[in-house]
């Protein structure tokens, strides 16, 4: 299994030649919208995306991508599209066929392609946002989406995956109803993964933060974190083993 982030709350998750693609964002539509600075440029193009499965944890514009969505829809006719009720709504919206989309409420599981994929909670402005656990083979993957702390959170992520996760991407940004890096230590302190990984920051100029302080309250915890580099794939192997890049 390899993984790329795509920076924001998005990532590659490639097996078996199928590529699941989580919250893309690749267009310039929230500074169009917000006026937010870019801080990095688009780190994979759509040509080069090649996505099987694109679903996303929510309707908001940096994680379901108004301009991006009906591009890859219409450059890859055989992609999948999934996510909660809202980003399920604003799909047909899009004109993209019912046939390609599968709806993933908090709680509710499914097998696309080879990824076992499980919606889990999420607090946030929109009130259909979910979480995501993939599993592939042994290997559990969990992607917190956008939601704010709750001290319940951890141990429902333990329960929806059956008590063992492998690699967890958190948000850390404390904006716009997300956690800060204290309250996703704290999320991740619960679920003590063998790997943690920050992501949404170093997207936008206006919503962002410095991952240091969670990375050293993990590693004073004995809780192993891994950094990203945007746009270069990992292979899940390497990062729960540490081996160089």
């Amino acid at each position: 299994m390899e993984i790329t982030w795509i920076t924001g709350g998005g990532f590659i998750i490639e097996s078996s030649g199928n590529r699941l693609v989580i919250d893309p964002y690749l267009s310039d539509v929230v500074e169009k919208t917000l006026g937010w600075t870019r801080l990095v440029p688009v780190p994979v193009k759509l040509e080069d995306l090649k996505p099987d499965i694109v679903f996303s944890t929510h309707d908001h514009i940096d994680h379901l991508d108004p301009e991006a969505i009906p591009k890859i829809a219409k450059y890859y006719p055989s992609c999948l599209f999934a996510g909660p009720g809202s980003v399920t709504v604003s799909l047909k919206e899009m004109s993209i066929d019912r046939k390609r989309i599968t709806r993933f409420d908090v709680g509710m599981k499914g097998e696309m392609l080879g990824f076992n994929l499980t919606a889990t909670p999420a607090d946030h402005s929109d009130k259909y946002s979910v979480g995501l656990i993939v599993k592939v083979g042994d290997k559990k993957i969990y992607i917190s989406g956008d939601t704010r702390y709750s001290k319940n959170l951890g141990k429902d992520i333990l329960k929806a995956s059956g008590g063992k996760i492998d690699l967890a991407l958190i948000c850390i940004n404390g904006k716009f109803n997300n956690m800060n890096s204290d309250e996703a230590f704290s999320v991740i302190n619960d679920i003590r993964p063998k790997i943690a990984s920050p992501m949404h920051y170093g997207l936008f100029a206006e919503n962002t933060e410095d991952p240091a302080s969670f990375v050293n309250k993990c590693g004073k915890a004995g809780i192993k974190t891994f950094l990203f580099t945007a746009g270069k794939p990992v292979e899940l192997e390497k990062i729960l083993t540490g081996e160089k890049r």
